[in-house]
């Protein structure tokens, strides 16, 4: 039995709001002028923004800690997934499946198991804890994604493209870069999303691997919460969900701007 259109109306309406109004709950206490943590607002402030960017931890936490690493993170990941799926995709070698399922393990690995396992392996080797193990960390949970979206590009992609290119003279690599490359934007920019999100958002791993000058914004905003706290918690988190959603909104316009082409 097929179901009409019609019938699952309902069901997405349902799974919309269950998506999203935990996000306007969150908007809307950001903006709220009391200090309690009321839905509706009793009105409209921008006191708790302007009491972010007044205190120096969260400023810290968010910008010199959480986007750099993000930003990092994103574009490490998108080079090393690239090279990882064009070699699991094109090219056929003694344990191709076993660095495949290298690559993926971690996808199937409990993120607070993997922090803690990544907190004694740093300390065993007596690094302190800074943004560049924090995001050697994320590193390891964000680069599957990349490789996932760009082996699925590089899986629908005709290979005699690249093959024309180097019976034209066009080396390898050149054939790589000049015809390949370009076909792949689509599927590196979603990889390079992917991971600057999962980053950006991570809690399990940074819980470990956050030290004094290393905090992320979400350990910190858990920090606060468990302590109490005030609305600047809600302006925090709305700013995080305006960041992920403009760089969603930027994959979508350049998808749609690439299908008109």
């Amino acid at each position: 039995m097929t179901l009409r259109p019609r019938t699952l109306v309902p069901f997405v309406i349902v799974v919309y709001f269950l998506v999203l109004i935990p996000l306007v709950v969150v908007i809307g206490v950001s903006f709220n002028p009391t200090s309690s943590y009321t839905f509706p607002p009793a009105g409209f402030s921008l006191r708790w923004y302007q009491a972010f960017f007044a205190t120096e931890s969260y400023v810290d936490s968010f910008f010199r800690v959480s986007l750099t690493v993000a930003f990092a993170v994103a574009l490490i990941a998108t080079v090393i997934g690239m090279l990882a799926a064009t070699a699991i995709v094109r090219f056929r070698f003694r344990g191709r499946q076993a660095l495949e399922t290298f690559f993926l393990a971690p996808l199937m690995t409990p993120q607070i198991l993997l922090g803690a396992a990544l907190y004694l392996f740093f300390a065993r080797l007596n690094f302190d804890a800074s943004p560049a193990t924090m995001a050697l960390g994320h590193l390891i949970i964000a680069t599957p994604f990349v490789i996932r979206t760009v082996t699925a590009g590089l899986v629908g992609m005709d290979p005699s493209l690249e093959e024309a290119a180097m019976s034209l003279g066009a080396s390898r690599i050149y054939a790589f870069l000049r015809v390949t490359l370009p076909l792949l934007r689509s599927g590196l920019l979603s990889g390079a999303v992917f991971a600057f999100v999962i980053s950006l958002g991570d809690i399990n791993l940074a819980l470990f691997l956050s030290g004094p000058n290393s905090t992320t914004l979400p350990v910190h905003l858990f920090s606060t919460i468990h302590w109490g706290g005030d609305p600047t918690i809600a302006a925090a988190s709305t700013l995080q969900i305006v960041i992920v959603g403009a760089a969603i909104f930027f994959v979508q316009k350049v998808f749609r701007l690439r299908l008109m082409m």
